[in-house]
């Protein structure tokens, strides 16, 4: 990468102050920037830092007339600067558009413009992909399913029939949308399989980690609402349905036939129980087991998830048991 500090301005907004055609060839975080290098600090804890920093121009929420670096001055620094990372970030992820001789396309499939297809994709009759979208190699994209403009689906991804896919998604490395739900019937001790026909429907700006699985649903839809963000390794059955925006953090496991709403947080290691409802804004705290359905708001930790006030006071109890169990033991001793 090379620009200057004039054009990162032009991307991110803000006052310069100091050499604005000042070269940036690299990103780096205050401590481990060295010349050449761009970085940001967030709030006065971190000016220190920078008043030693080699980097060679910063990014920062108020000038520091003592700083003698080149600098832009602006309101949010994290934020400001997120916008220059996506620009780089596009720039090194860049594909060219074509489609490599190994990928099997079918001849009923429409292919939009500016499509990057990589090595080994097969893609499947009926299949609609959108206008600058780009999917790396070794993807399956079954039938009749669509994928959305400038979206990018990382190596080795499967995606089954029917799946709808929205508008600049993004599936890493190894994610399989679209398997089928998790459906048995019990009949005279055997497990007799209930077919799943259903899909999977995924809205825009949707970000999907490595090694997720998604289900299609029995009958209808398992949705994924515009702008959710999951994070690796979670587990979402068939007929879920995730609102907008909201979150899940690794490992999370969303049982059958759950609802969960709006703005929604689920942090690492959560399991939520099948038909169970959350409702919008909700907050779930890390390694919970929710088995019951959440008022909208509400914020829970523990298993079983309880009020997050409640659990605290449970879990200093729990510190305390053994001075309480050795007070206990020194009573009983004291009885006649």
């Amino acid at each position: 990468m090379k620009f200057t500090l004039n054009e990162i301005q032009a991307i991110i907004g803000g006052k310069i102050v100091g050499n604005g055609n000042a070269c940036i060839t690299g990103i780096a975080s205050v401590e481990a920037a060295k010349e050449g290098d761009i970085t940001f600090v967030r709030n006065d804890s971190l000016v220190p830092r920078a008043l030693t920093s080699r980097a060679a121009a910063v990014v920062i929420h108020r000038e520091i007339p003592h700083l003698k670096k080149p600098q832009i001055v602006l309101e949010n620094p994290a934020l400001s600067f997120t916008k220059f990372l996506e620009i780089v970030a596009q720039e090194r992820s860049l594909r060219s558009a074509g489609i490599h001789p190994t990928a099997v396309i079918s001849k009923e499939a429409l292919i939009g413009d500016e499509v990057s297809v990589g090595a080994h994709v097969v893609v499947e009759d009926g299949v609609t992909i959108g206008n600058h979208v780009v999917i790396y190699p070794n993807t399956f994209v079954g039938r009749g399913s669509r994928i959305g403009d400038r979206s990018v689906i990382y190596a080795n991804v499967s995606i089954r029939e029917d799946t709808i896919i929205g508008k600049r998604v993004i599936i890493h490395c190894n994610s399989v949308i679209g398997d089928d739900g998790f459906g048995y019937l019990q009949v005279a001790k055997k497990h007799i399989k209930i077919p799943q026909i259903g899909i999977v429907e995924i809205g825009d700006d949707v970000e999907i980690g490595a090694v997720v699985t998604i289900c299609r649903a029995a009958l209808d839809k398992t949705i994924i609402g515009n702008g959710v963000k999951i994070d690796n390794h979670s587990h979402i059955a068939h007929n879920v349905v995730i609102g907008d925006n909201t979150m899940l953090i690794a490992y999370a496991k969303i049982a059958g036939s759950t609802k969960i709403g709006k703005n929604v947080l689920i942090a690492e290691d959560v399991g939520v129980t099948d038909h169970a409802s959350i409702g919008d804004g909700c907050q779930i705290g890390g390694g919970s087991n929710v088995y019951k359905s959440l008022e909208p708001g509400a914020i829970v930790w523990g298993s079983p998830a309880k009020p997050i006030t409640e659990e605290k006071r449970i879990q200093v109890l729990i510190k305390k048991l053994p001075e309480i169990y050795s007070t206990i033991k020194r009573l009983v001793k004291t009885l006649p």
